[in-house]
């Protein structure tokens, strides 16, 4: 499946995307990201449609804030998060592996 993302509504303040070809849960992530952030009024992920793999990510940010550094900004947290939690579990199942081989 192809993916892709396309702008559907931008303003400073307000974006609106299209998501094809990635699960839910992939955008959740970064929603649940943005939530946490100061500058961020609200990050939300939906199913356009049952039966159609896209989905609508809308993030609105605070007065003042450009939706597009927030929107990096969480990316960047995102892929940090990411990274740590791929660290945690190489680090244990290189333990668990060691532990076996013994």
């Amino acid at each position: 499946m192809k993916r892709r993302a396309t702008v559907v509504e931008r303003s400073q303040q307000h974006l609106v995307l299209e998501v094809e070809g990635f699960d839910f849960s992939v955008l959740d992530s970064l929603q649940e990201v943005l939530n946490e952030m100061d500058e961020v009024e609200y990050a939300g992920t939906s199913v356009i449609h049952p039966l159609f793999p896209k989905l609508r990510f809308v993030l609105r940010v605070k007065e003042g804030k450009d939706v597009v550094d927030v929107l990096a900004e969480g990316l960047r947290r995102l892929r940090a998060r990411a990274s740590e939690v791929v660290g945690l579990l190489s680090e244990t199942l290189a333990r668990a592996h060691a532990a076996k081989t013994r």
